[in-house]
């Protein structure tokens, strides 16, 4: 293999900031600044700074040769003898600062002066004629060779013909080319050279590597310490097979299997490379269990629906087959649930599920009734480009009062999900969107009171701007066809309202009205947001935002209700946290709401 090139990058290396004496030089001497003066060196009381000027010279030159002079962590009260030391030996570090970048004969001019007050040091910087890479041998030999990651970094090499040399670039790539053979088991790799041959009458440079790989180890005996599951189970999490090609991403990726699964407290995978046995890697997995069993209780505030309590089970073992079965209880004057739900992991357990559950739903807001009684079959698939799909099978009974309807319904819905997020951060993202779409229906012919399909999409995108800012935008989509709306259940309805709808209103309280002026649900729901939100500092924040929508029956009796509001954010112990003061812009049944709301953005 041999080739060339890649863009330009230069490191960007921290300037000091320039400052002035202290004292001026026609200051008297009198008083305790006059002692101070005169009892320091140059005067100074620790607060002034040197003035260090370097002209001629711009953007990477200029920053490396601030970060080679010694010169610069000098204060004003060094000793004039290290002052003029360190003046001294500036052109030999200029000089390799600039040899880094590729500039082999700069010319230097400089000045140094001393007064009452501090010190001054001029350096006037001709960098001359830089040095040209004029040509590149770089080869791989050895089972790399025809490895496909090696051929992928050498497309990318960040050296190529014609370009400034750069002996940063150079090293980092060499570095790269290490770092790549260790991570796929090239254990005996080296260079059998590695040279920048410069001619510095010509201005040019000749780069040679020869990176000599040897054999690819593989993967040997894996043994794994643990008692607390099934062998075979705990072998899905592992993505290798003994004999394998050796590599430490399947590794890391074994690590964060069994941390996802959660059965394990610790785990430590140790590759016994200095054991290895006809180029075979023993690897040993040690696995301490995580306690069985565990109970969590809550107290809080919910603005939607008011005081919450809350008690949750988890048997994180159920069997030696890894099984689990969760259970919590939420009680709330607006939502009250008790739901059950037993796990059962597939063939790979970290993104393959199937689960049966039963749960009871009590909702009152201040437009419906709702209880709700729910049998479910669920199975979960997570793809590996990152999309979570949940197929679902619910056996409903739920007895519902909406306006002056008194009815209830049985339900058999089969329905699907299909959810994808990108962020760049689990606790601020500055970038990154959400994205969701659902499918589910029932019909009369099958074990169930009323026939609808209904169809919802979601999404929800963060930019980030200058200065610690961002936009958030959220939108919202819904659309039901039924054909006996009275039957069609509370919780099947569409109702707008509240913190993670349209802030300033009242939780669920908008929607198509009947002809007494009571709410009585929609079937369809268009829900827009955009919000900016500023942080002022590292952990506070404010926002402002707006938020508009309708629940409606049909695109000829959409009326958008708007609230707007300012909002403050503090990035707590426990994670983001989001207190939004909104007003309603229509007419509603409170003036205003404060909403309450934790988790990062994109969650």
């Amino acid at each position: 293999m041999s080739i060339t090139r890649c863009p330009t990058k230069y490191p960007i290396l921290a300037t000091l900031l320039i400052l002035g004496g202290l004292f001026p030089a026609q200051a008297s001497d009198s008083g305790i600044s006059g002692l101070l003066r005169r009892a320091l060196p140059f005067g100074v009381t620790g607060s002034a700074k040197p003035a260090i000027k370097i002209s001629g010279i711009t953007g990477p030159l200029h920053d490396n040769v601030r970060a080679f002079l010694s010169l610069i962590k000098e204060p004003c009260g060094a000793p004039r003898w290290r002052v003029e030391r360190l003046f001294e030996q500036a052109d030999k570090e200029i000089g390799k600062a600039l040899r880094a970048l590729g500039h082999y004969h700069p010319a230097v001019k400089k000045h140094l002066a001393f007064d009452a007050a501090c010190w001054r040091a001029d350096f006037e910087i001709h960098p001359g004629t830089p040095v040209t890479v004029a040509a590149l041998d770089i080869r791989v030999s050895g089972e790399a060779e025809s490895d496909p990651a090696f051929a992928r970094l050498l497309k990318k090499i960040p050296l190529k013909i014609g370009q400034v040399l750069d002996h940063g670039r150079y090293e980092a790539f060499k570095k790269s080319l290490q770092s790549l053979a260790q991570e796929r088991g090239y254990f005996d790799a080296k260079f059998e050279k590695s040279a920048i041959q410069v001619d510095t009458e010509r201005n040019s440079a000749v780069i040679v590597l020869a990176y000599a790989s040897g054999r690819r180890y593989a993967f040997g005996e894996l043994t794994i310490e643990q008692d607390i599951l099934k062998p075979e189970f705990v072998q899905r999490f592992i993505p290798f097979t003994e004999g394998e090609p050796y590599s430490s991403r399947k590794l890391a990726d074994t690590y964060n299997n069994l941390s996802l699964g959660g059965y394990f407290s610790s785990l430590e995978i140790k590759p016994a490379i200095e054991d290895a046995l006809g180029l075979k890697v023993p690897i040993a997995i040690a696995l301490q269990p995580q306690k069985k069993h565990r109970y969590e209780v809550g107290i809080g505030y919910d603005t939607n629906y008011g005081p919450l309590f809350s008690l949750a089970y988890t048997n994180r073992r159920v069997n030696r087959r890894g099984h689990t079965l969760n259970a919590e209880l939420a009680v709330s004057p607006v939502l009250s649930t008790l739901e059950s739900r037993y796990n059962i992991p597939l063939q790979n357990p970290t993104t393959d599920f199937f689960s049966f559950g039963a749960g009871f739903k009590h909702e009152e807001p201040d437009t419906f009734t709702s209880d709700q009684f729910k049998l479910s079959l669920q199975r979960q698939h997570i793809s590996s480009s990152g999309w979570k799909l949940n197929n679902s099978l619910d056996y409903i009974y739920e007895a519902y009062r909406s306006a002056d309807v008194d009815n209830s319904s049985r339900l058999l819905v089969p329905g699907l999900r299909l959810q994808y997020t990108q962020s760049n951060s689990q606790v601020r993202e500055t970038r990154g969107y959400q994205l969701n779409v659902s499918l589910a229906g029932a019909h009369d012919s099958v074990i169930s009171d009323v026939s609808f399909l209904q169809a919802g999409a979601g999404g929800k995108w963060v930019a980030g701007v200058p200065w610690s800012g961002r936009f958030i935008t959220r939108g919202e989509f819904g659309a039901t066809l039924v054909s006996d709306f009275d039957k069609l259940p509370a919780s099947y309805r569409y109702y707008t309202g509240g913190a993670q709808s349209i802030r300033g209103y009242e939780y669920k309280e908008l929607g198509p009205k009947n002809a007494k002026g009571e709410v009585t649900g929609g079937k369809m729901l268009s829900i827009l947001s955009l919000e900016y939100e500023q942080f002022l500092g590292e952990k506070w924040g404010v926002a402002a935002f707006i938020d508009a929508g309708d629940a409606y029956h049909s695109f000829g009796t959409f009326d958008a209700k708007v609230g707007a509001g300012l909002g403050i954010r503090w990035i707590s112990p426990v994670g983001p946290l989001r207190i939004d003061f909104a007003v309603p812009l229509n007419e509603s049944g409170s003036s205003f709401q404060i909403h309450f709301a934790a988790g990062a953005q994109l969650l």
